[in-house]
């Protein structure tokens, strides 16, 4: 069973490998997020609140090898968006960026894209995806 829940610090994590990632993630509007698979860390989401301009992003996806090609990754970006329209986010933006060689940048964009995320017209390094449309003033 799949559980997603915020952390109060990286120190919260058990897993070196996923501790250290939250820890260089975290600062700022961070919040981090932990996947639990049968009460096991399984992965993070680091993710920048900017509520206050409608957007979030999302700084990083982290999955444990064990746990890749489960679709933790997806439930985690699920997550994000879930909780951005939440805070009444109308965007949410992401820098891909390959961790380790797989995925690769190509598939890694091209995984993004299949969940409805599209390049930024003025910025090519990021990709957002709308989540609600501006309503008319």
């Amino acid at each position: 069973m799949l559980d997603i829940s915020k952390i109060a610090a990286p120190t919260d994590l058990r897993d070196e490998t996923l501790r250290n990632r939250a820890g260089r993630a975290h600062g700022g509007r961070s919040q981090e997020f932990v996947a639990w698979v049968s009460g096991e860390e399984a992965g993070f989401l680091s993710y920048e609140d900017w509520s206050d301009r409608a957007s979030a992003f999302v700084y990083e996806i982290f999955v444990l090898h064990p746990y890749r090609r489960q679709y933790i990754g997806s439930a985690l970006l699920s997550h994000a968006e879930s909780y951005s329209l939440q805070l009444n986010c109308e965007r949410i933006r992401l820098k891909p960026h390959a961790l380790e060689l797989e995925p690769d940048l190509s598939r890694l964009k091209a995984w993004y894209a299949s969940l409805g995320y599209r390049d930024v017209q003025d910025d090519p390094e990021h990709m957002e995806k709308i989540l609600r449309w501006q309503s008319a003033a």
